[in-house]
């Protein structure tokens, strides 16, 4: 008998649930069936949509003017944080009664490794429409889901799937379905992006995917060679960790610190901004990697977020930059009176940094001097654990 065991096929799910908000309060007026919005905290702008409302032509950025207008007999709901953190657990709950390997994306989306799980629950599309049916009866919401042999055809089959729809692509068929797709929707590609392959001549993945990788990095840069295979649809964010690309937003290349208790001064959240700083550069200078873009999450004590980033002008991985770029974005934001609990940085738009590959951009002295600094630190903590150095505006972050 062959002790030689056999490989299993990959496959992975991606559930997005729509208007949670908007359907939790739908189902809390008992009817499920009555169009409901949110608004944000000012009352202009529609924040979430139940199902019934978005049939009805009313979407999420619309202002609440134009959707009373387009549907009078809509429902504004008054937002409650903790019940929908309540409900959010909720599908978090279902969906890993099926998978122990669970990841919340932005917003409420979730990526399911369902590889091997057939064996106990059937095909990956009878689960997902056995986690759909359950969610829309014991929650009362509406998903969408795409299923592929990894996460980023997943996630993109999704985003053409419709409300209710499941949508699956078979892994030979992953590289034709990619690249029938718009190059805006790939991941990382903003309008800069757009604009950029437009002038190319490049509309569509395919377009990408059929010119030689080593034209695409030269007239891109580091991050073509990764737009490039996402366009063949593979996926970057799978390869282990020290390759040189991975997923914007990913979890690896992201920090963050908690504010105790929550707090609306600005100097508290700063001196937060400055820690999480300090932890993902710590995270960039491990993998040798550099980033030109911050992206800063605020999570308020109602567990409500607003975030914003900035493309820098040079890829880096210095603490300072970062934490500038991070607090420049903090500080156009209003808080509005609301009290800060947690703030995240993320970096993106990754490549290789001076010391772990050939970025062509020589470090500034000044800079080079902060590396050799952090470095030195890094052995500290690495030796000593992280709290053997910590910055002095850090230590305002706990418990007074």
């Amino acid at each position: 008998m062959s002790k030689r065991r056999r490989r299993l096929r990959r496959v992975y799910a991606h559930v997005r649930v729509h208007g949670l908000e908007a359907s939790v309060e739908a189902r809390e007026h008992g009817d499920e069936g009555l169009p409901v919005v949110l608004c944000d905290e000012g009352g202009h702008q529609v924040t979430s949509v139940s199902p019934e409302a978005s049939s009805r032509g009313i979407s999420p950025g619309m202002t609440c003017w134009e959707a009373e207008r387009l549907c009078p007999e809509v429902l504004v709901a008054e937002p409650d944080g903790e019940k929908y953190a309540y409900f959010w657990q909720r599908v978090l709950d279902i969906c890993g009664d099926y998978t122990p390997d669970l990841r919340t994306e932005s917003g409420h989306e979730l990526s399911l490794d369902l590889t091997g799980t057939e064996r106990l629950f059937g095909s990956a599309k009878q689960i997902a429409q056995e986690i759909s049916n359950r969610l829309e009866a014991e929650v009362g919401v509406v998903v969408s889901a795409g299923i592929g042999s990894n996460r980023l055809v997943a996630r993109l089959a999704c985003d053409v799937a419709k409300p209710g729809q499941i949508v699956e692509v078979a892994p030979e068929k992953a590289a034709e379905f990619v690249g029938k797709l718009s190059v805006a929707v790939l991941p990382g590609v903003d309008a800069e992006w757009v604009q950029r392959l437009r002038d190319m001549g490049i509309r569509r993945a395919g377009e990408l995917a059929i010119l030689p990788v080593e034209a695409v990095e030269r007239a891109l840069g580091p991050w073509g060679r990764r737009l490039w295979k996402i366009a063949h649809g593979d996926d970057p964010g799978e390869q282990r960790k020290g390759a040189l690309f991975y997923p914007e937003g990913s979890e690896v290349f992201s920090a963050q610190a908690e504010l105790r208790p929550a707090t609306e001064e600005r100097d508290r959240v700063h001196s937060a901004l400055r820690k999480a700083a300090d932890g993902l550069a710590r995270k960039l200078r491990r993998q040798g990697l550099v980033a030109q873009r911050v992206q800063v999450v605020v999570v308020f004590d109602d567990m409500r977020k607003v975030g914003a980033r900035r493309t820098l002008g040079r890829a880096t991985r210095s603490a300072e930059v970062i934490f500038g770029a991070a607090r420049s974005l903090f500080d156009r934001m209003k808080l509005g009176g609301r009290l800060v609990r947690r703030v995240r940085i993320a970096a993106g738009r990754l490549a290789a940094g001076p010391r772990g590959g050939q970025l062509g951009l020589p470090l500034l002295q000044q800079e080079e001097r902060r590396e050799r600094l952090a470095d030195y630190m890094d052995q500290v903590k690495d030796r000593f654990g992280e709290g053997a150095v910590t910055r002095g505006g850090a230590l305002e972050l706990v418990d007074r």
